[in-house]
């Protein structure tokens, strides 16, 4: 009987270790305020792909990306279209993009098949929103 009982507190244990884990998980990312439908969506890509984790929540740059910040005054959506489904590409041919990749060493990932960054995840339209949300300047973050 003593078993069974210890048996039971140690799974009533387990669990409750196991919701407490579960409630203490990360915090989920938020949109930005004043973002129109088709920016939000271009945000959720943001999050979907992970653009975060290199380029931090807010866009705010991190060592292993620059920020995207400002981007409207050098890209359009269809460049930066072009931009994401053969970096590149894009770096050879423009210097300034050139110079900015050799500051990280990390390479932005194509979304082509041959890269395993956007794989098969980012469709054109994905693309198309994530630009609209790109080019669009965001509040930076309140702590």
């Amino acid at each position: 009987m003593n078993r069974q009982i210890g048996s039971i507190a140690i799974v009533i244990g387990i669990c409750a270790l196991v919701i407490a884990a579960s409630s203490c998980g990360g915090r989920q990312p938020e949109p930005p305020p004043g973002l129109d439908e088709q920016q939000l969506a271009g945000w959720q890509v943001y999050v979907d792909l992970n653009c975060a984790a290199c380029h931090g929540e807010n866009r705010e740059g991190k060592r292993s990306g620059p920020p995207l910040t400002g981007l409207s005054e050098h890209w359009s959506a269809d460049q930066l279209v072009s931009y994401l489904t053969d970096p590149d590409a894009m770096i050879r041919s423009n210097s300034r993009l050139a110079y900015k990749a050799e500051k990280y060493a990390i390479g932005m990932p194509k979304v082509s098949g041959k890269s395993p960054g956007y794989a098969d995840k980012a469709p054109a339209e994905q693309l198309g929103v994530l630009a609209v949300y790109l080019l669009v300047e965001v509040p930076a973050a309140q702590n």
